[in-house]
Protein backbone atom coordinates (compact mmCIF):
# COMPACT_ATOMS: atom_id res chain seq x y z
CA UNK A 1 0.00 0.00 0.00
CA UNK A 2 2.89 2.27 0.35
CA UNK A 3 3.35 2.34 -3.43
CA UNK A 4 -0.18 3.27 -4.05
CA UNK A 5 -0.11 6.04 -1.31
CA UNK A 6 3.38 7.68 -3.28
CA UNK A 7 1.72 7.07 -6.35
CA UNK A 8 -1.72 9.28 -4.55
CA UNK A 9 0.63 11.61 -2.93
CA UNK A 10 3.02 12.76 -6.66
CA UNK A 11 -0.48 12.70 -9.07
CA UNK A 12 0.47 16.30 -10.48
CA UNK A 13 3.82 14.99 -11.54
CA UNK A 14 3.16 11.84 -13.35
CA UNK A 15 -0.90 12.48 -14.22
CA UNK A 16 -0.66 15.99 -15.53
CA UNK A 17 2.51 14.67 -18.22
CA UNK A 18 0.19 11.56 -18.99
CA UNK A 19 -2.47 13.87 -20.06
CA UNK A 20 -0.61 15.84 -22.30
CA UNK A 21 1.29 13.28 -23.80
CA UNK A 22 -1.68 11.45 -24.58
CA UNK A 23 -3.71 14.39 -25.64
CA UNK A 24 -0.55 15.19 -28.32
CA UNK A 25 -0.42 11.67 -29.50
CA UNK A 26 -4.16 11.13 -29.40
CA UNK A 27 -4.10 14.28 -31.71
CA UNK A 28 -1.12 13.04 -33.96
CA UNK A 29 -3.03 9.76 -34.43
CA UNK A 30 -6.27 10.85 -35.41
CA UNK A 31 -4.73 13.55 -38.02
CA UNK A 32 -2.95 9.89 -39.62
CA UNK A 33 -6.37 7.95 -39.16
CA UNK A 34 -5.54 5.59 -37.34
CA UNK A 35 -8.57 5.52 -35.23
CA UNK A 36 -7.61 2.58 -32.74
CA UNK A 37 -4.07 4.02 -31.31
CA UNK A 38 -6.11 7.78 -31.49
CA UNK A 39 -8.15 6.32 -28.86
CA UNK A 40 -6.02 4.42 -26.77
CA UNK A 41 -3.97 7.68 -25.90
CA UNK A 42 -7.01 9.89 -25.62
CA UNK A 43 -8.34 7.11 -23.04
CA UNK A 44 -4.87 7.78 -21.32
CA UNK A 45 -5.09 11.82 -21.30
CA UNK A 46 -8.60 10.53 -19.68
CA UNK A 47 -7.32 9.12 -16.70
CA UNK A 48 -4.85 11.54 -16.46
CA UNK A 49 -6.86 14.33 -16.72
CA UNK A 50 -9.46 12.05 -13.99
CA UNK A 51 -6.61 11.98 -11.48
CA UNK A 52 -5.80 15.58 -12.03
CA UNK A 53 -9.54 16.39 -11.02
CA UNK A 54 -9.84 13.95 -8.18
CA UNK A 55 -6.51 15.22 -6.44
CA UNK A 56 -7.88 18.76 -6.42
CA UNK A 57 -11.11 17.56 -5.40
CA UNK A 58 -9.29 15.45 -2.16
CA UNK A 59 -7.41 18.55 -1.17
CA UNK A 60 -3.86 18.13 -2.04
CA UNK A 61 -1.44 15.37 -0.99
CA UNK A 62 -2.06 14.54 2.20
CA UNK A 63 -5.78 14.69 1.73
CA UNK A 64 -5.26 12.12 -0.55
CA UNK A 65 -3.83 9.79 0.78
CA UNK A 66 -6.09 10.07 3.96
CA UNK A 67 -9.31 9.68 1.53
CA UNK A 68 -7.40 6.29 0.19
CA UNK A 69 -6.96 5.02 3.63
CA UNK A 70 -10.43 5.76 4.90
CA UNK A 71 -11.66 3.94 1.77
CA UNK A 72 -9.07 0.83 2.25
CA UNK A 73 -10.03 0.70 5.99
CA UNK A 74 -14.51 0.78 4.90
CA UNK A 75 -13.33 -1.35 2.17
CA UNK A 76 -12.17 -4.43 4.17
Amino acid sequence: MTEIYFFARHIPFWATALLVLGGEFGYVFWLKKKKKAATIFFMLALIGFSCNIFYIWAGGPEKTVKFLKKMHRDYK
